[in-house]
């Protein structure tokens, strides 16, 4: 079976409603897509870094109890693993505040060389454009890209991040340009590119890319371009919360791709059932996670489709 990496910030989850505390969860975007993977049977690897302290212990035994590999994950003592405060609005959508810990200081991620043909390598959010973290993630990404391995970027781009989109555009569409697939929401290119639906956001993405796009609107539905656009309605639901939601279309994503084989010279290839199928796994998981305060995909439904 084809392994699956995700590379991310790992961070402690703490939840706010009505200005109160309510729950607190392991957290950080491929961190949630990684938990949703080991759920579901896929042999998962997540390169990261941790502190040495509590709160760190705990997200690793988390991401071992969920059949998460964390052999690659990378640790620190000078500082505290890090944490996030997630407020939600009566639309049950969070505004975050992020207390990184380790900010200009020297990542301690190194990467494996053990990627082959056919495994799937998941990357994005702020961890992916962190100028001090390129260089390596560069190497490593074009390495795997050249050993077969199918790359799917999800640049996860936040509100709070817009003041420096001029000096990190271009490590935004250096990525999209190595992906075989981009995964992203309106939001996202609405911040991005000022792009306001998945037709404009696809052609300012075909001008430098070659990448397939899945592009999420939440109720408004999902696109799927490869490259002609298929549309997928969202049936309506009542969220708890919408944190993890698109982690969980991520993590979709990299479990159909495992399932079904698809490697960089079939992408292109997949006929509308398998679209199809693809835009079922991405709804259905997403919708799932909507509805609990979890990050990831629930135990009960991810033994239905277990590898």
């Amino acid at each position: 079976m084809s392994r699956v990496y995700t590379i991310g910030d790992s961070v402690l989850d703490v939840y706010f409603e009505n200005e109160k505390p309510i729950e607190a969860k392991p957290g950080g975007s491929f961190l949630n897509s990684s938990v949703s993977l080991g759920r579901l049977g896929v042999q998962v690897s997540f390169i990261s870094e941790l502190g040495v302290d509590r709160v760190g212990d705990q997200i690793k035994n988390f991401l071992q109890d969920n059949k998460v590999d964390t052999n690659h994950i990378s640790y620190f003592s000078d500082t505290s693993t890090n944490l996030a405060l997630a407020y939600l609005d009566e639309n049950k959508n969070a505004d975050y505040s992020f207390y990184k810990t380790r900010k200009g200081l020297e990542s301690k991620i190194t990467f494996p060389n053990s990627v082959k043909e056919g495994d799937v390598i998941l990357f994005g959010s702020f961890l992916a454009i962190k100028k001090e973290f390129r260089s390596s993630l560069l190497d490593f990404l074009k390495e795997s890209k050249q050993k077969g391995a199918l790359l799917i970027y999800d640049p996860n781009f936040r509100t709070q991040h817009l003041p420096m989109l001029p000096d990190v555009l271009p490590y935004i569409k250096e990525n999209m340009a190595l992906a075989d697939i981009v995964k992203a929401s309106n939001e996202d290119f609405d911040l991005i590119c000022n792009c306001k639906d998945g037709d404009s956001a696809f052609k300012w993405l075909n001008e430098f890319s070659k990448a397939s796009l899945v592009y999420t609107a939440n109720k408004f539905g999902l696109f799927v371009f490869n490259p002609e656009s298929h549309f997928y309605s969202v049936p309506a639901i009542n969220p708890v919360s919408t944190v993890g939601a698109g982690d969980t279309v991520n993590a979709a994503i990299a479990y159909f791709i495992v399932r079904n084989g698809i490697q960089q010279s079939t992408l292109v290839n997949m006929t509308d059932v398998d679209l199809e199928d693809l835009a079922k796994f991405a709804i259905e998981f997403s919708q799932e996670v909507c509805m609990i305060y979890d990050n990831f995909l629930p135990l009960s439904i991810a033994s239905k489709y277990r590898l």
